[in-house]
């Protein structure tokens, strides 16, 4: 049960085709869920952020460029957005979301490959691949309540695919697999480093009789150091970039030092590597062993020397002093970490017990399943009560059913009669009227044009984007004499600025 059987025969056959059939109704599903709370007014923030800084190069508008910190680059390297925005141009923030929802069925079939290379049976790999992706930890990752999408989701896919390739030793695949990763964000190197790792690792220990030069996973290492040359670069061309009036630096969006502490990429590499201890000791790393051993069924302490090489996926969490790790932004590596030590670790039982009496095979597999149930039960109290929604296809929104519909009624006349490049304020869930428009932030309008129109909620939850027929946030510097009330509805009002 310590080592895997790397490298079995993976040929096509009906179990291969049965897993795709399933990664297309994953699809369909995930979709189905993603434009339901979309159009129920569930999404805000992030996904229409990500929308705009997709779209912005094939705007003439320059590269990863969005209204609302302005040069996204000098907050975070978002490389993987420019060819999304091939789908965001035309389909706006719901490309973005089916474009999550392929990744989720990339995930699942790309997760039956592995075990299949790990030479588990077809039928077996199918079940076990589903298990892992309907389990909490999963369903919260790539449900993101009330954002909908990070760029930051996609990673798990790209990274089982790079498993799949580094487990496979194929240099050139795996090498374009990892360059996709690490364009994901200025730590996605991680992910990368830690997947490739965990492949050297099976490698290495699953064939003992051979000679080192014949064990040793070439593609493997050279991940590792494209993967630790690729982090200083990535945190210099974000360094590079002058901040704008709403995008500091990452550096200074660090949280447990004050903004402007570090005066290059280098200084924080020496921050990290005198405050080890203070590190290894905080709660986030508490957290994350925890996560470890529930997220991966108890898998992991078949292999707990990967505890050793994970903790490197906590870096940011720690560094940001925010009790967050769960947040897709922050868990992303530490979620594709779990999906490859459960694979592998599952692949190991899996292999073992088809060797065993039917005595000693039932007793491990009573066991095994009153440890995933333990584990189920562990990963529901770490996860939001709303993920389990997703379980029945339920979207999260504020509104209710009469609300949406007074203001579908009410911004349909904006959505008919607005031009897209006119810009436009709206309150926190109203976005998604102007998800493929010239959409501004109301608290972010210094030294922007003023909104043609104002799509406001007056009883918005978040106090500064409260919209009302007499009432905006002053610091903003909108004037509602200068505007025309063209309508309102309920909590809903619709303004238009004079001529």
């Amino acid at each position: 049960m310590l080592t895997s059987k790397v490298g079995a025969a993976v040929r096509w056959d009906r179990w291969d085709f049965i897993a795709l059939a399933i990664a297309v109704f994953t699809v369909a599903w995930v979709f189905a869920l993603k434009l339901k709370t979309f159009y129920d007014l569930g999404y805000s923030m992030d996904l229409f952020v990500n929308t705009q800084l997709a779209r912005s190069w094939l705007e003439g508008r320059g590269l990863l460029q969005d209204n609302w910190s302005g040069n996204f680059l000098a907050v975070h390297a978002y490389f993987l957005l420019l060819p999304l925005g091939l789908i965001a141009k035309p389909f706006g923030a719901p490309g973005l979301l089916f474009v999550l929802a392929a990744s989720v069925g990339a995930a699942y079939f790309w997760a039956t490959r592995i075990l299949r290379l790990l030479a588990v049976d077809g039928r077996v790999a199918v079940i076990a691949a589903g298990a892992l992706l309907i389990s909490p930890l999963s369903v919260a990752f790539y449900q993101e309540t009330g954002y909908g999408f990070f760029v930051e989701t996609l990673a798990l896919a790209l990274c089982l695919i790079l498993f799949y390739f580094l487990l496979q030793q194929r240099i050139v695949a795996s090498i374009v697999t990892a360059i996709a990763v690490i364009s994901v964000k200025e730590d996605a190197p991680i992910a990368a480093a830690v997947v490739a790792i965990v492949a050297g690792v099976e490698t290495w220990f699953s064939s003992p009789g051979k000679l080192p030069r014949y064990r040793f996973n070439w593609p493997a290492a050279i991940v590792v150091v494209l993967s630790v040359c690729a982090i200083p670069v990535l945190l210099a061309i974000s360094w590079a970039q002058s901040p704008t009036m709403y995008g500091r630096h990452s550096f200074d969006r660090i949280g447990i030092v004050t903004p402007g502490s570090f005066s290059s990429p280098g200084s924080l590499f020496i921050f990290v590597a005198s405050n080890v201890f203070h590190w290894l000791g905080s709660g986030v790393v508490r957290q994350w062993l925890w996560v470890m051993i529930v997220g991966t069924f108890g898998t992991v302490l078949l292999r707990p020397y990967y505890l050793v090489v994970g903790v490197s996926t906590t870096g940011v969490a720690w560094l940001m002093n925010r009790n967050d790790l769960l947040w897709a932004p922050r868990f992303y590596s530490t979620e594709a970490l779990l999906w490859c030590i459960t694979l592998v670790g599952f692949a190991s039982i899996a292999r073992t017990l088809s060797r065993c009496s039917k005595g000693v095979r039932t007793v491990v597999l009573t066991t095994a399943i009153g440890i995933v149930a333990l584990s189920v039960s562990a990963q529901l109290a770490l996860v939001p009560w709303f993920a389990r929604g997703a379980y029945l296809l339920r979207s999260t929104n504020l509104y209710s059913s009469q609300e949406r519909q007074d203001a579908d009624a009410l911004f349909a006349y904006y959505r008919r009669e607005g031009k897209p490049e006119e810009p436009v304020v709206a309150s926190t869930m109203l976005f998604r009227y102007a998800h493929d428009r010239n959409l501004f932030w109301l608290t972010q309008l210094r030294g922007r044009p003023a909104p043609i129109w104002i799509l406001g909620d007056s009883a918005d939850p978040y106090p500064p984007l409260r919209i009302g027929s007499d009432t905006i946030y002053a610091p903003s510097g909108i004037h509602l004499e200068d505007y025309a009330l063209v309508d309102r509805r309920g909590r809903f009002v619709l303004f238009r600025k004079k001529e």
